[in-house]
């Protein structure tokens, strides 16, 4: 040891009123002397090695720093205090290589970090080979989209109960997130079908598009089988509905236009069939099946000849989407569509179904066109 700090002192030495470019040729040679023999070094020698290398990287150039910082991070037997001193610097560049590699910091300096530190610092912690829950927990209360997409794509990151609710409830609205989360072998069906069910449309849609063929088909079966269910309640709903189905009728048109949107927006079908049977005068039943079987070109009719505004329209394919189940367009697709179609010539078509009750999706298409 003697020997080793011997050398050290003679290279600190020629240290002091050197050049930039001399600084960093002395650190790499105490560096690359620690890495010849770290494997073999006692703890006092790696302490020695310690002590220089801290005082020295407040005395060198960036660059040096950052070259410093790869070498160590991936050492078990590197300095220690070098190695918290490296993971706690606000520039990304000398913090990250340690953050994500070093597996000498504990999970009490992860969460510190983490708590201190800006999202570049928690994502170069989320990609670490291994987290811990108590650190994933952390990362998904602090973290931003890019945070919680990584470590929910990391394949090493553990979660609590706690985490994973609040992560699966962060990923319902971030595409990215949940289908990181999707390709989890450790996410459970019961969760899966959660994530699925709660997610907004829009990550569904993003989900079913960009999925492998065996997660697009587990998707794809979760989303038939929330549709069949919803069926299902709107049926139980329907069987109740007399005493509800006159209290909408007897709304006055204004009030009726406000519960439509309430309805669409709670995706409650049989409600929604009734409050816009009642506003376009097609029967119900006729509304329902429109909604339910995702037949979009005519509930755009419809919805024109009634003079709904857009927000309704919206919620209506969002919720005909939700029901139907499988890959869908944006509502956002048909608004050209429906503001340019004429209001006349749809409440046309609106006489034709009262007096036909069914119409197929070339007929309508003539009768617009016509």
């Amino acid at each position: 040891m003697s020997g080793v700090r011997s050398l050290i002192d003679e290279i600190e030495a020629s240290f002091r009123g050197a050049s930039a470019g001399g600084r960093a040729t002395t650190l790499r040679r105490i560096t690359d002397l620690f890495m010849s023999g770290a494997d073999g070094y006692q703890e006092a020698q790696i302490g020695v090695f310690d002590d220089v290398l801290c005082q020295l990287i407040n005395k060198i150039e960036r660059e040096a720093i950052v070259q410093l910082s790869k070498t160590v991070a991936p050492i078990a037997k590197a300095p220690p205090a070098l190695t918290r001193k490296l993971s706690r610097h606000d520039d990304i560049e000398i913090s990250g290589p340690v953050l994500r590699q070093s597996p000498l910091l504990s999970d009490g300096d992860l969460i510190e970090i983490a708590q201190t530190k800006g999202q570049q610092h928690l994502e170069a912690i989320a990609g670490r080979r291994m987290v811990s829950e108590k650190v994933t927990d952390v990362l998904i209360d602090l973290g931003n989209t890019d945070v919680l997409t990584t470590v929910a794509g990391n394949f090493g990151a553990k979660f609590s109960s706690t985490g994973y609710s609040a992560l699966l409830a962060k990923a319902e609205d971030q595409a990215d997130i949940a289908m990181a989360v999707v390709m989890r072998s450790d996410l459970s069906p019961d969760l899966f079908r959660k994530l699925v069910g709660r997610a907004a449309t829009t990550v569904q849609q993003r989900l079913l598009t960009l999925a492998n063929p065996a997660v697009k088909e587990r998707l794809q079966n979760v989303l038939q089988d929330i549709s069949l269910q919803l069926l299902r309640d709107a049926d139980a709903k329907g069987a109740k509905l007399d005493v509800s189905s006159k209290e909408i009728k007897s709304l006055d048109k204004s009030k009726l236009r406000s519960e439509l949107l309430a309805y669409a927006n709670g995706s409650r079908l049989t409600e929604a069939a009734t409050a816009l049977g009642t506003i376009s005068g097609l029967p119900a039943d006729t509304v329902r099946r429109l909604i339910a079987q995702r037949e979009t070109e005519a509930l755009l009719i419809v919805c024109r000849a009634s003079g709904l505004g857009w927000s309704t329209v919206k919620a209506l394919l969002v919720m005909s989407a939700k029901i139907g189940g499988g890959p869908y367009a944006n509502p956002i697709d048909y608004l050209d569509q429906y503001t340019k179609m004429p209001i006349e010539d749809a409440q046309r078509v609106i006489r034709f179904l009262n007096a036909r009750k069914a119409i197929s999706a070339n007929e309508l298409k003539g009768m617009m066109a016509s």
